[in-house]
């Protein structure tokens, strides 16, 4: 009874997901559906160096930068399809992510957090100033759309918002599932074990660093991979895009949907994306508004949103058995 009922919730959600562009046509409401999805990936990719290896990063928007810039000179420089430069980006952002890693994952706290801030910085700094390169302030215009594919006989051609809405909802669900299969499994009680104690996790034979370092080179090259996909929606980036202040936004939507979950920082990404538009009609408190709202949720629901009715279902359940 429990499978079923947990096999009809899971249809019911991807039959909504699957018909949300018919129910919603305007492009508006299309093209927040699928920044919902970036974010969705970078939400996740963030909260499994925050929320399963206790990592604190505050440069996380440096590997999505790396990754659509990588995308965006692959396919306007050298002509080389989205679907390579896709891959490339990826591992490009997670060579990044593992340099930094190795040298920076020894601190810890609230020293980690500045000193990936700072990287972010340095990076955001490298794309301003490294014109014959980045063009600078003014950034990279013309990147292709990805080339038309056949797909059991049905030719699609990316270039309308709900052809993208489709192939980012499959980017989110594929890197839902990779994620899960990793968290699930021994490498996962490997991180976990040193997100609650990196000193009993050494005396019991785990690799503490090569664990931290894994989770973020893989955050980052999912990061990447986020940023490649986002360049060739926008079809132009440029360095006000990957800021300090979109690592910090990155790292409140883990924090809202739920720091220890997959579907808690898919949550925030959604419900982050989405709030800022519904307040647009309050003018000038629209952020006043948003930022009350957030530190209302953080204060009552300090376990994040998803988190915390985990938490009391759990709760809920252990009790009713006693």
């Amino acid at each position: 009874m429990k499978k079923l009922h947990k096999y009809l919730i899971v249809s019911a959600v991807s039959l909504f997901l699957l018909l949300l562009p018919h129910l919603f046509t305007m492009d508006y409401y299309l093209h927040i559906f699928v920044m919902s999805e970036i974010y969705a990936v970078l939400a996740l990719s963030l909260a499994l160096i925050v929320g399963f290896s206790g990592q604190v990063s505050m440069g996380h928007a440096a590997f999505y930068g790396v990754g659509a810039y990588v995308s965006a000179l692959l396919s306007t420089k050298l002509g080389i399809s989205f679907w390579i430069a896709f891959w490339i980006s990826g591992v490009a952002a997670g060579f990044v992510s593992f340099i930094l890693g190795k040298l920076v994952l020894r601190l810890k706290g609230h020293v980690l957090a500045i000193t990936t801030a700072f990287f972010c910085v340095l990076v955001n700094v490298i794309m301003v100033n490294w014109i014959p390169v980045t063009n600078g302030p003014m950034g990279i215009a013309g990147i292709p759309r990805p080339t038309p594919i056949n797909l059991f006989g049905i030719h699609i051609a990316f270039e309308t918002r709900t052809q993208y809405y489709y192939l980012g909802l499959a980017f989110v669900v594929t890197v839902t599932w990779f994620l899960h299969r990793i968290t699930t499994s021994r490498i996962g009680d490997n991180l976990i074990g040193v997100r609650e104690n990196e000193e009993l996790a050494k005396s019991i034979g785990i690799d503490t660093m090569k664990n931290k370092v894994f989770a973020f080179t893989l955050g980052g090259a999912l990061a990447g991979l986020a940023g490649s996909f986002y360049a060739h929606y926008i079809l132009f980036i440029s360095p006000v895009t990957f800021t300090i202040a979109e690592s910090i936004n990155i790292l409140v939507m883990v924090i809202f949907g739920g720091m220890s979950t997959l579907a808690g920082p898919i949550f925030g990404a959604i419900s982050l994306t989405i709030m800022p538009e519904f307040l647009r009609m309050a003018g000038a408190l629209r952020l006043v508004i948003y930022g009350v709202a957030l530190v209302c949720f953080i204060i009552w629901l300090p376990q994040g949103v998803w988190g915390s009715i985990k938490s009391h279902y759990i709760n809920k359940k252990s009790s009713q058995k006693q």
